[in-house]
């Protein structure tokens, strides 16, 4: 058979059918009005739809309605009707004759006379149950992703202020004013700064004496800033409390050796100490490093040269090896700084930063230094600008997002 003489078939069918039993069991409830809201008919899916078992005929739809249906119906339904002859699907609620309530949404034409007087109307009905609670279900996933957001967005500011909070006792915002001496420092955490970085630095007087202290621990995160407290507080704490003869940089460097490799971890640290003491005109330095960058003195005229201590990380339980150390000690230099002298302590983030030509290097961090402590700015402000120049050109070269921390204290003796 071909497929038109199916569609003729198809179609003969339909016409053949009980029109009255198309109507009554339609999949929608149909119900026709008088002009004044008067139910004049109803068919049995409506009925079916309503808890109805009787005829609703000489009831009103406002009977049928809620109260807030019933709102929409006189302030929207009947003003468009009369206005367009139409409205489609309009949202409202049915009440049911066993109390509960049917959500629907409704068609409805208005059937007019010659004169333009509306002599019925028209509705189909269509159950909304379903639609209603799938809407119900979006809308209330919906408010379980905003609050699955809100949630997270609390949980990433607290964590912010947890790193700020944890960050700010490992690198002051300040630091304390020296006589006779300039004392900047910049810091900029790796990435975007959501994780508690390795690096640290501190700056404290002890008996006549002031005491430097710039590290890195390897790795970030909570276990990172764990032993970055640990070093910095207890380098402190050794600087201060040691009797007076062992108060070296050396000695309290191998102390901090023992406290590191005491403490259950597999992170290691670098570390510079820096031991000043004011000698008439000049300043008196002792340093000494512990696997970390050399540090960099640059008199007023330069050139930069780097001065270095060797001696390995902390943790790495190297201090007890043959031949790491030499018989006295921790290898410690000292130095002298007159009028103008410039150090630059720094951790690894700087040379290590990468550039278009591969790593950034000594030599770049270098040059960058002496271009920067050439400019003419007032003597007093030498030190913050060479400490802010070098971190924002380390991150300029990064793109802005620097991989790894990046520290850097600096010193300019009056």
């Amino acid at each position: 058979m071909s497929k038109s003489r199916v569609l003729e078939a198809f179609t003969a069918a339909l016409l053949d059918d009980d029109p009255r039993a198309l109507y009554d069991q339609a999949p929608c409830g149909y119900l026709t009005l008088a002009p004044d809201g008067t139910v004049v008919k109803t068919n049995t899916t409506l009925r079916t739809m309503l808890r109805c078992t009787d005829d609703l005929a000489g009831t009103t739809l406002h009977e049928l309605l809620v109260p807030s249906a019933r709102v929409l119906v006189e302030t929207h339904v009947m003003p468009m009707l009369r206005l367009q002859g139409a409205v489609n699907e309009v949202a409202l609620e049915l009440q049911c004759l066993d109390g509960t309530r049917l959500p629907a949404l409704v068609n409805a034409t208005a059937e007019r006379d010659g004169g333009g007087r509306t002599t019925l109307v028209r509705m189909a009905v269509f159950d909304a149950t379903e639609r209603r609670r799938y809407e119900q279900e979006l809308v209330g996933r919906a408010e379980e992703a905003r609050a699955a957001q809100r949630a997270a967005e609390d949980a990433q500011q607290r964590l912010r202020t947890l790193v700020d909070t944890l960050q700010s006792s490992l690198v002051p915002r300040s630091l304390p004013d020296v006589p006779g001496l300039s004392v900047a420092g910049a810091y900029r955490p790796a990435g975007d700064g959501d994780q508690v970085g390795g690096d640290f630095f501190d700056v404290f007087p002890t008996d006549g004496e002031w005491w430097v202290v710039l590290g890195d621990v390897s790795g970030k995160g909570v276990d990172a800033a764990v032993v970055t407290a640990l070093v910095r507080n207890g380098a402190r704490a050794l600087a201060t409390s040691l009797p007076v003869r062992d108060r070296t940089p050396a000695h309290v460097l191998t102390q901090l050796d023992v406290l590191v490799d005491s403490h259950e971890t597999e992170r290691f640290c670098t570390v510079a100490l820096l031991r000043m003491r004011r000698d008439g005109d000049r300043w008196a330095l002792s340093y000494v490093s512990a696997g970390h960058p050399p540090l960099l003195l640059r008199p007023p005229a330069g050139p930069v040269r780097s001065v270095e201590a060797q001696n390995p990380p902390l943790g790495l339980g190297l201090r007890h090896e043959p031949g790491v150390l030499a018989d006295g000690g921790p290898e410690q230099v000292e130095l002298e700084l007159c009028s103008g002298d410039m150090v630059v302590l720094h951790t690894d983030g700087f040379s290590e930063a990468p550039t278009a030509d591969g790593l950034w290097g000594d030599r770049g961090l270098v040059e960058t230094l002496e271009s920067i402590a050439a400019a003419s700015v007032p003597a007093g402000e030498v030190a913050d600008g060479v400490a802010d120049g070098l971190v924002a050109h380390a991150v300029q070269l990064q793109g802005g997002r620097p991989r790894d921390d990046i520290a850097c204290l600096v010193l300019v003796a009056d």
